[in-house]
């Protein structure tokens, strides 16, 4: 007997077909659970390279100027010598130093803390830096301690900068006051120069020397120099600039480490910072400093600093955090719902300050 067409074409049935389903949906929800979980490993694996990367990057360019605080392209040796009276600030008188910390609250020069995007963050830590770059000019004639600087080039050179000349024995930190042909010139009077003539060293009442080659004049180069002292060539100059680090607010509501310029061009202007404020790397919450002097056996903060000239190496912790950005929400969370976080510590030593160890 042959079967029936209608029994041949029979389709699922009800029961059939909803046990089909359910196992479909069982095999998609296992597989749903296991795209979600790879997604959040692989939020959490980028989330943290982000992090080790931006403390990376955070800590090679902060290191730079640590490292170089208080230097010269001449020598570690020379002796510092600031040319540049207080005047009504004394912003110039901490170079020697090289550095100098600012704690929690401590204001610091030119960068207020508030919550406006480039302020400072209430609490977190911060440093200034005094350092000498760009030593590619060099002194052709200089054979009286007069105001007036002969100059292989003088280009990029503006009246009011702060330089720096050296040689192996000194270092004087001046202000230019004007540039005739393939000169600078350093003259005293309404400038930040304490006198026209650069000097060795200031009378015992931390006055100024008057007048033409004064007993401390000095010259930089030697071809029948009048100067006690004795001049030691070849004599280069540099520009000086003081770097600030600190975490700030930046645009997007969230806190960055940024970095400053600061300079004082004025017998009597405060200091400001000279153009904008780099951002450097998003996503730092805090930053920690401690400081380590010559002959001390741990590093301590920046209220235990009893002579910013003998600190020879700098501790610096960042409390680093996801930032929003290809990343956002939850995907930069860990399990317990917190944002991703580490905190990243390095240690700088101060390449000038080596021979105090």
């Amino acid at each position: 007997m042959k079967m029936s067409r209608r029994v041949v074409q029979r389709g699922f049935s009800l029961i059939e077909l909803m046990i089909a389903l359910l196992l479909g949906l069982l095999v998609t929800a296992a597989a749903g659970g296991v795209f979600i979980s790879n997604k959040r490993v692989y939020a959490a694996t980028e989330t943290l390279g982000r992090i080790q990367e931006n403390s990376r990057v955070a800590f090679e360019l902060m290191s730079r100027d640590v490292r170089e605080a208080g230097g010269n392209p001449c020598s570690t040796a020379a002796t510092l010598v600031s040319q540049l009276t207080t005047g009504s600030n004394g912003w110039w008188t901490g170079y020697a130093d090289g550095l100098e910390g600012f704690e929690g609250t401590v204001a610091m020069p030119a960068t207020a803390i508030g919550t406006a995007v480039g302020q400072r963050v209430s609490g977190t830590d911060a440093i200034q830096l005094h350092l000498a770059r760009d030593g590619a000019v060099r002194v052709t004639d200089h054979d009286t301690p007069s105001a007036v600087l002969s100059v292989s080039d003088s280009a990029g050179i503006a009246v009011d900068d702060i330089l720096l000349i050296c040689n192996m024995n000194f270092a004087f930190v001046f202000q230019v006051t004007g540039l005739p042909s393939g000169k600078i010139q350093h003259a005293g009077g309404t400038s930040l120069n304490c006198s026209q003539e650069f000097q060795f060293e200031r009378p015992e009442d931390g006055s100024c020397w008057t007048g033409a080659s004064a007993d401390a004049g000095y010259c930089f180069t030697e071809d029948d120099s009048p100067c006690d002292a004795g001049s030691f060539a070849p004599a280069f100059l540099a520009r000086v600039n003081s770097m600030q680090w600190y975490v700030g607010n930046n645009d997007r509501g969230g806190t960055s480490l940024f970095r400053a310029r600061v300079v004082n061009a004025g017998a009597t202007e405060t200091p400001t910072v000279q153009g904008a404020r780099e951002e450097i790397v998003e996503g730092v919450e805090d930053m920690q400093l401690e400081y380590l002097e010559a002959g001390d056996d741990d590093f301590g903060a920046e209220t235990t600093v009893g002579d910013w000239g003998r600190v020879i190496a700098v501790r610096i912790r960042l409390q680093m955090t996801g930032a929003e950005g290809a990343l956002t929400g939850n995907e930069i969370r860990g399990q317990n719902g917190e944002v991703l976080g580490r905190v990243m510590t390095h240690v700088v030593n101060l390449r000038n300050r080596e021979d105090l160890l």
